[in-house]
């Protein structure tokens, strides 16, 4: 530091804001312009974009072609009501659920998958058929199946994302029970009682609204991308400062910065500077997924209201001081960049512990459990915002105001302890300091 730095009386130097965005803009800029940076940045949305293409056709595809592969199915009936079964069954699915690959088979309208029925004198004589091919599967029918209702079902291979055979199957069942005793169309909504069934359920605003397989989906999802956003931002601030620090501290660069900075004004503006880049990522990646997704979204109900964003941008610059001041501290007092990372992923997993209790929190938002993640200053923002964004969802304004109070508040005295233990563990190396020491220096002025 030179000699004609103004100084306060007590001989430490003023704090300078103008050094401190000096370091900022250093911290900013050294960062946007490495090469694994931008790797970061412009890689990781399309891998993500990537997978989720991969994924979702997958799913959106396993019903149809467990329909497709479901060409016969067998059956052994020691009930007795199932001797003049219809040798075929037939299956309509909507063209929108059928996968690019099977939508060929109709250009139009629903898509009919055709399963044949065979009958067989016995289970051995079924289940030879079965491992020979001839039967995708075997229904065996006890003689007390009217009274339990219990029926086995064999199959070569199980599908766990779908449940689309065995469906087929009781509809089946529930046809051929009342074939000759009704008439044909009865016989079918029998089968098929609630095919064409639409759930309405009451909106945030008080209105019923249309819930979809679409709509559930698209609830489910939304939740789920602002709170993981939000993690994500959090985090990879905190990631940047861990290592931002480590590295300058194994390389000896801080002995030169701190010629010209105070501890405080260096750790402030790497705070200032690397969050901004937290920032930066965050709304390249937002950007890239709306202009992705634009016919989507537009296609779609999706309202983002303004003052749910700027929750979210209080919840980011709150929870980033907070996880970003335990970063800096960690990185002071351990030695290279691997005790860092030890050390930090215990408090990376407690920022997206909502995420364990995900289904939990969106299907229950006013439950014990949500209610205290969002209080919670570790799982604050994230389990906030999946209760903000949860369909149905009502957040009262004192507990919202509660858990960014306590999120500040707690943020607040972590930026102080990590400011004590920054400046004292800068240029300590060698040994690792105790927790008891550590403690200590937390709590001296």
């Amino acid at each position: 530091m030179t000699t004609s730095e103004p100084v306060q009386p007590s001989g430490t130097p003023r704090f300078s804001t103008d050094r401190v965005f000096t370091v900022a803009r250093r911290e900013f800029l050294s960062t946007v312009r490495r090469k694994a940076f931008l790797l970061t940045l412009l890689g990781t949305p399309a891998y993500f974009a990537f997978v989720l293409t991969i994924s979702s056709g997958s799913a959106k595809g396993e019903r149809t072609e467990a329909l497709q592969d479901l060409r016969t199915i067998g059956y052994v009936d020691s009930s007795g009501y199932f001797a003049h079964s219809e040798p075929k069954i037939t299956t309509d699915v909507e063209s929108g659920d059928v996968n690019s690959r099977q939508r060929g088979l109709a250009s139009a309208g629903p898509v009919r998958f055709e399963t044949n029925v065979r009958s067989f004198p016995d289970q051995s004589t079924a289940e030879a058929a079965l491992r020979a091919g001839q039967v995708n599967q075997v229904v065996v029918i006890p003689a007390d199946y009217m009274e339990t209702g219990r029926v086995r079902r064999y199959a070569r291979s199980n599908n766990l994302f779908s449940n689309a055979d065995r469906r087929v199957v009781a509809s089946w069942l529930a046809r051929t029970l009342v074939q000759g005793r009704v008439d044909s169309t009865l016989a079918a909504r029998v089968a098929k009682p609630s095919e064409r069934e639409r759930l309405y359920a009451l909106n945030r605003a008080g209105q019923f609204e249309l819930k979809d397989d679409k709509r559930e989906l698209l609830d489910f999802l939304l939740p789920m991308f602002f709170a993981m956003l939000l993690g994500l931002s959090i985090i990879i601030g905190g990631q940047y400062l861990l290592q931002g620090v480590s590295e300058e501290k194994e390389s000896r660069i801080l002995e030169s910065l701190l010629c010209q900075v105070t501890p405080s004004e260096l750790m402030a503006g790497k705070l200032i500077g690397l969050g901004s880049v937290g920032l930066l990522v965050i709304a390249t990646w937002v950007g890239a997924g709306g202009i992705a997704s634009g016919p989507m979204l537009a296609a779609m109900p999706i309202q983002v209201p303004l003052p749910l964003i700027g929750i979210a941008v209080c919840y980011f610059l709150l929870g980033y001081i907070f996880y970003g001041s335990m970063m800096t501290a960690i990185s002071a007092v351990t030695n290279n960049m691997r005790e860092a990372q030890q050390f930090s992923v215990w408090f990376t997993f407690a920022n997206f512990l909502p995420f364990i209790m995900l289904t939990r929190i969106l299907g229950h938002p006013n439950s014990g459990l949500a209610v205290g993640l969002s209080l919670f200053p570790p799982t604050a923002a994230t389990a906030m915002m999946l209760r903000l964004t949860a369909p149905s969802s009502v957040v009262p304004g004192w507990q919202l105001a509660l858990s960014m109070a306590l999120l500040a508040l707690t943020g607040w005295l972590v930026l102080r302890a990590a400011a004590r233990i920054f400046r004292v563990g800068l240029l300590m190396y060698g040994k690792t300091p105790s927790l008891p020491e550590i403690l200590r220096w937390a709590t001296t002025s």
